[in-house]
């Protein structure tokens, strides 16, 4: 809408407005910019524990959440296997058709313990060994002071996108493996807290639209558009002066 909007401050269903458009650089500088300009990608929490309730805690049935374009954030708590009562939260991530999922955010992290646990598996649900790496697609601690397999000394994951360093080897041995972004498909993700302490979290996961090969060269040709009915209003001015 953004975009479309712009694009008439510049064209009617006539064609471009030669006598009434007034040409400054603000005016040159936005029609060039209106031209290829798209919205930006909106925000949403799509899911939080202490407004909906507990994530699932059954691997077999997660929750089940369809991601949107833009900035979904997914907020809880996980508290540990006994004496805690709370240690998995199981999600499934649906990617709708023609979206990938570019990063995977430990936006927040709130704990006496210095790190917990995030993995996937391709799918709707989780099977196999949950302990077990070779049952991850990729998989990370996370915190504020996360150790991980890589040998690295323990660092702060808060701000960071988990979803390169998932799919590195050496970061995450014994993985299936896979190759970031995300596809069209769904996902399973486990977030836990082993120890019984109180862990809050929050990842933030961003889709993007995948191009079509048409609509890209739809934009290109907008903005030649743009540009050839720029030159054709500086050369009528430049007509009238003369």
């Amino acid at each position: 809408m953004l975009a479309r909007d712009c694009w008439l401050q510049f064209f009617n269903r006539k064609g471009i407005n030669m006598r009434y458009t007034p040409v400054t650089k603000k005016s040159l500088f936005s029609a060039a910019v209106c031209a290829l300009l798209v919205a930006a990608p909106a925000k949403a929490t799509i899911y939080d524990e202490a407004v909906s309730g507990d994530l699932s805690n059954d691997k077999g049935a997660p929750t089940a959440l369809t991601l949107t374009p833009g900035s979904n954030s997914v907020i809880g708590t996980v508290n540990g296997f006994a004496p805690g009562t709370d240690p998995q939260d199981w999600v499934s991530f649906t990617i709708p058709t023609g979206f990938v999922m570019t990063s995977y955010i430990n936006s927040k992290y709130d704990s006496t313990d210095p790190q917990g646990f995030t993995g996937f598996q391709f799918g709707s649900s989780f099977s196999g060994d949950e302990f077990v790496a070779i049952s991850y697609a990729g998989y990370a601690h996370f915190g504020f002071a996360a150790t991980n397999p890589d040998g690295t000394p323990p660092v702060s994951t808060v701000g960071v996108n988990l979803l390169p360093l998932m799919a590195d080897p050496s970061f995450a041995p014994g993985t299936t493996g896979f190759t970031p972004p995300l596809a069209a498909g769904t996902y399973t993700f486990l977030i836990q807290q082993g120890n019984p302490v109180t862990t809050g979290y929050q990842f933030d996961m961003t889709l993007r639209s995948v191009p079509e090969t048409g609509s890209s060269l739809c934009l290109l040709g907008m903005g030649g558009l743009a540009i050839l009915a720029l030159r054709r209003r500086l050369g009528y001015l430049d007509r009238r002066i003369r």
